[in-house]
């Protein structure tokens, strides 16, 4: 599988039967949900889960502006003209060898262009993992745990 940057992808069921964990979203049938992709210098891809439930996260997202002056979980964006929910607390990370295929319209796989979006994610993100590797966060998913897993995997391949 070849890595498009900004892309959107699909996950094998093989990852959820190797990773399980009930926090993950369902898989359903390597068909939905789709993750944006950011894929970092060791290799491994960090996947964020997409929703199409946006007035529950924009209410999430008021609340932790609220309380917090910002909010690093959820971001809202446009997928196809249409706003999405990014979950970016519910991040996970992959290698290659673990995704099913790119979300693609005419054959072709489909890239977020509106670079404020993804500047926006990937500053979330950044944010996120910083937070989670210091242990100022602890996700329900332990992707730590799923990172070092994973970056043992490359290593022998």
């Amino acid at each position: 599988m070849k890595y498009i940057k900004q892309g959107l992808y699909k996950v094998k069921d093989e990852y959820f039967s190797k990773f399980r964990n009930d926090y993950f979203m369902d898989n359903k049938q390597e068909k939905r949900p789709y993750y944006y992709a950011i894929k970092d210098n060791k290799g491994i891809i960090w996947l964020i889960p997409i929703s199409s439930k946006v007035p529950k996260y924009k209410k999430k997202i008021e609340k932790d502006m609220e309380k917090h002056g910002k909010c690093i979980f959820y971001h809202i964006g446009k997928i196809k003209n249409k706003e999405h929910a990014f979950l970016i607390g519910n991040i996970f990370p992959v290698i290659p060898k673990y995704i099913r295929g790119s979300f693609t319209i005419n054959n072709k796989p489909y890239i977020v262009e509106d670079e404020l979006i993804t500047k926006k994610i990937n500053a979330k993100t950044k944010i996120y993992l910083s937070m989670v590797r210091y242990g100022k966060l602890k996700p329900f998913v332990d992707i730590l745990k799923i990172e070092k897993e994973l970056l043992k995997e490359l290593k022998n391949e």
